[in-house]
């Protein structure tokens, strides 16, 4: 237990968000434990580099990682296997692996309670949840990799048993599923549920945004729409399902330009944020979750207006002085909020 609350504290201190009394608790951990001093100052030493030792960073996650109780010593149970970093500054390396830290230590208590709740001996599924502006990377029990984007949350177990491998996602993931023709993977979303021998294929399925999509790149899928189980559609690599509140549609996958080297649908992957034709009020959904912010439209007209772009590296206030030069508005930040009129 002392060793879990060193690893608690060690996540919050590197992300800035230690309290007082927290940082005092934290001082006293390391002046009475000579590992608990050694692992920090491990970890402190990286932090005045000024290079950018990605293998040193790994070592010293994994070493968090066995810590906290997330290992890979065992091939038939699922595994995080990455948090996506992007590659910019040193600053902000640092700060992405201290969020990766303070994620490793999230799941890693989640996962106990959810696999072994208090009372229940039935439950058997645990939890991958993502903050905003951050990826992870999961292989499941059967093989299956999953790549899942930001404020999202895939509830999985951990060994398949039975006939089908199920699962069960909130807001948006990539599945790369290792086939097994004995026992189907089948998705379980809000609106949907997907289901493939295997295949590659994206789901984007957030409470908040107006419309379900599952897009297929490689093999086949099956989709049953939720609110008309008798409604079965068949997906061919390319296609993309939209569903959208009682009616669906079948479209093509999304590039960005006729040069066909940018699909917009796994533009996140790469922490790319890619739009065509996207409504305003669809792509603020998109930047809430990349940057973090509250966005509030006080003109209800600005809602509807549409937008194609690219962006990478920029911040949310390059974003929007962008937007501005294609369409009149303004907009404030105030705090973390930003209020569109």
């Amino acid at each position: 237990m002392e060793e879990k609350r060193f690893t608690e504290l060690l996540a919050k201190k590197l992300s800035g968000e230690i309290t007082p009394d927290e940082f005092a608790e934290f001082n006293r951990l390391i002046a009475g434990n000579t590992s608990f001093q050694k692992e920090y100052e491990s970890v402190r030493s990286y932090w005045m580099q000024d290079d950018e030792p990605y293998d040193n960073m790994v070592g010293i996650l994994e070493k968090i990682k066995q810590r906290a109780g997330i290992t890979d010593t065992d091939e038939n149970t699922a595994s995080v296997i990455e948090i996506q970093r992007p590659k910019k500054n040193l600053l902000w390396l640092r700060s992405i692996a201290a969020a990766a830290i303070a994620l490793i230590v999230l799941s890693a208590s989640f996962y106990f309670f959810r696999i072994n709740p208090p009372g229940n001996t039935t439950t058997r599924l645990s939890e991958l949840k993502t903050k905003n502006g951050s990826i992870a990377k999961i292989r499941l029990a059967d093989g299956t990799l999953v790549t899942l984007n930001a404020l999202s949350t895939l509830s999985y177990p951990k060994n398949f048993t039975g006939k089908t491998r199920e699962v069960f996602l909130s807001g948006e993931a990539f599945f790369d599923v290792a086939k097994d023709h004995k026992h189907p993977f089948i998705v379980h979303t809000n609106q949907s549920d997907i289901q493939v021998l295997g295949t590659a294929f994206d789901i984007k399925s957030y409470k908040n945004d107006p419309q379900f999509e599952a897009t297929l790149f490689r093999g086949s899928i099956q989709a049953t729409l939720k609110n008309n189980p008798a409604i079965k559609v068949i997906l061919k690599p390319t296609d993309k399902l939209l569903i959208q509140h009682t009616s669906y549609s079948l479209t093509k996958e999304t590039y960005f330009d006729d040069s066909n080297t940018l699909n917009i649908e796994t533009a996140w992957m790469n922490n790319k944020l890619v739009f065509k034709n996207e409504p305003f009020e669809q792509l603020a959904n998109s930047l809430e979750r990349k940057y973090g912010n509250n966005i509030f439209f006080k003109n209800d007209v600005l809602k509807s207006i549409k937008f194609t772009g690219e962006f990478e590296k920029e911040d949310i206030n390059q974003i929007l002085l962008s937007l501005q030069i294609v369409t009149r508005f303004n907009y404030k930040i105030s705090g973390n909020n930003i209020y569109i009129f």
